[in-house]
């Protein structure tokens, strides 16, 4: 067989592209030989400048608005083709977003009423995916402003480039894709990026995807067409679970529509797409907020809508704003969303997402006391709220809103939605439908029964094995250093855990001494308390700390590590703090010392040339 017959052309391209047709129902044109352009050429193409197809993007403007002048139509292609060369890429794409999702504005005159109609028009029919057009190019031919370049597949939908595939052969590292010929044509035609929705890269066999901004390390994989696929899929090749999970029409538009943020937290802005699990938990939650099942109908009609547990690290923010956005653009926009945290940094953090995205605005819709979150639920027409379970504090005696369209996700749902607080939020909003965010499991029997109570069963799970096969984070190694902390009274644990117990057990939501309860809980903690803050134990936990972190800052960046240590309460913490210091100043003085000893020792041998024969290094 010849060289031709190995290609990349042929072994990994013109399969994609028939996967495309075949299974999708995509349509796909070879174009390395495209020699006559104009609108009855075979892509309509001007010339090769054109990145965007004009004749397809004006028959979709005429398909999709009916009925409107000729002028309309036109005013919104020149929007669609114009190319403003002193925006950056990102911005130009942003923009672009705008139009794609929103539609492109147009004025014209409306001569059976007589006067000038403001409207937009659509690009893509998002509600209907059968009244679009999709086509595969192989091998286009684009041409920049001093270079011609051929990218291996575009996907077009109404004219439209929304998809780049960059292909290699097998033995070709995916990393080559991104480096040697994604890099490159961001650089030399970025024209073609102006629509763009998502990059793809594969060589066959594994298969990623990101947006026009991803970083390599934030290029993802594409590993499961529903959450209940089983780990088997892992050994077979990715690059046909990725076009079938993301390529799909349906799947692709409803990504398009409801699944891209621009994060302005950072300069230059991030263009976020979803992760496979934010996809699918996201959607799980809406079939459930929107089922006729009489029996999920009935959970949610008396609040629960379910736990969204996805561990730490896998973007719950960015799964909240594609949740809530997707239920206001799709569903209602009377929807109000109270998002509860039970840490400041908490609130911050997923206020601050919001804002950065342009989907809230901290200033306005962060509670800064207990009136203000009051005032703010009692709004009819207000979005957002965010703000924190403790500023429930004060006893509800009248409802805040009779709404029922209103719901309240709670961030680490688990651990702080039983109590008295919650139990004031839930008066305070007694029709609301309660969605729990969590990023650990919930392991004890009595919690997944108040959980369950509050909230419902699991609605979506990504958890911590699932996120670690798909790389999304990495492992974690426990390492057991109990038996250096010895305490004599066995029994202390077994005691803590009997009164956790007992304080769930009494902790229903209709029990009017919840708080004599918590009061009793802890006054029985505080006889142990003691023991676990013992000078002589802290001292020996400090000091386990410092050898063991010492020996691993080597591996971490310049300036220092990171580690993390959970104390019993904040007096713990202080005094750990204060442990910490003075034992890692007390090494590193001994190490210093070390390092001095030793070198004075190789300069006596190095001086008294007791080193003939032996070789030193210094």
């Amino acid at each position: 067989m010849t060289k031709k017959d190995y290609s990349e052309d042929l072994l990994i391209q013109a399969p994609t592209t028939e996967f495309l047709e075949q299974k999708l129902g995509w349509r796909n044109v070879f174009a390395q030989d495209e020699e006559d352009f104009g609108s009855d050429s075979l892509l309509g193409r001007k010339d090769d400048t054109e990145a965007a197809r004009v004749r397809e993007v004006l028959a979709a403007l005429k398909r999709l608005n009916p009925g409107l002048p000729k002028d309309a139509c036109q005013q919104a292609l020149a929007q669609v083709t114009q190319d403003d060369i002193t925006k950056s890429l990102i911005a130009k794409n942003k923009d672009n977003y705008k139009l794609l999702r929103d539609g492109v504005p147009a004025k014209y005159r409306d001569d059976v009423r007589s006067r000038m109609v403001d409207k937009r028009l659509r690009l893509i029919d998002f509600n209907k995916p059968e009244k679009n057009s999709y086509l595969a190019v192989r091998e286009l031919w684009v041409r920049g402003r001093l270079w011609l370049r051929r990218p291996d597949v575009v996907g077009f939908v109404n004219g439209l480039p929304l998809v780049f595939i960059e292909l290699k052969r097998f033995e070709v590292h995916i990393d080559s894709a991104y480096k040697k010929n994604f890099q490159d044509y961001l650089a030399t035609i970025p024209h073609l990026f102006h629509w763009n929705a998502l990059v793809v890269i594969s060589n066959g066999h594994d298969a990623q995807y990101g947006s026009i901004t991803s970083t390599k390390e934030h290029f993802y994989r594409w590993k499961r067409l529903d959450e209940d696929d089983p780990e088997s899929n892992k050994d077979k090749p990715l690059l046909p679970i990725l076009l079938e999970g993301m390529l799909d029409k349906q799947r692709l538009l409803n990504i398009v529509e409801n699944f891209i943020l621009y994060d302005c937290s950072e300069d230059p802005v991030n263009k976020i797409v979803p992760r496979n699990h934010q996809y699918l938990g996201v959607n799980r939650v809406i079939a459930r907020l929107t089922s006729d099942d009489p029996k999920v109908k009935a959970e949610v009609d008396v609040g629960q809508l379910g736990v969204f547990w996805h561990t730490q690290g896998s973007g719950k923010s960015y799964s909240m704003v594609f949740l809530t956005e997707k239920i206001h653009r799709k569903y209602s926009a009377k929807w109000s969303f109270v998002l509860i945290t039970d840490r400041t940094e908490l609130d911050e953090q997923i206020a601050s997402t919001y804002t950065n995205c342009g989907r809230a605005n901290s200033k306005t819709d962060q509670a800064k006391n207990s009136a203000a979150l009051r005032a703010m639920l009692r709004e009819q027409n207000r979005r957002y709220v965010f703000g924190l379970i403790q500023k429930y504090r004060e006893q509800v005696k009248e409802a805040y809103s009779e709404r029922e369209d209103i719901i309240v996700i709670s961030d680490e749902a688990h651990r702080s939605q039983y109590g008295r607080l919650a139990l004031n939020m839930r008066r305070g909003l007694p029709h609301a439908k309660f969605l729990g965010f969590t990023g650990t499991p919930l392991i004890e029997a009595a919690e997944k029964q108040l959980t369950r109570q509050v909230f419902g069963d699991y609605v979506s799970i990504y958890d911590f094995q699932r996120a670690v096969a798909d790389g999304a984070t990495l492992p974690l190694f426990y390492e057991n250093a109990g038996e250096k902390l010895r305490i004599t009274d066995p029994k202390v644990s077994e005691r803590i855990n009997q009164y956790i117990e007992a304080a769930r057990q009494a902790a229903t939501l209709n029990d009017p001494r919840t708080d004599e309860k918590e009061d009793k809980l802890y006054r029985d903690l505080a006889r142990d308390y003691p023991i676990l803050t013992a000078p002589t134990r802290l001292e020996l936990v400090a000091q386990d700390f410092v050898l063991h972190f010492h020996q691993r800052w080597h591996v971490a960046e310049p300036g220092g590590g990171k580690a993390l240590l959970v104390c019993l309460d904040k007096i713990t913490c202080v005094k750990m703090y204060d442990l910490i210091v003075a034992k890692w100043q007390e090494k590193t003085a001994q190490l210093e010392q070390d390092v001095q000893t030793e070198g004075a020792v190789f300069d006596h041998i190095y001086r008294s040339g007791l080193n003939d024969g032996v070789r030193v290094y210094h």
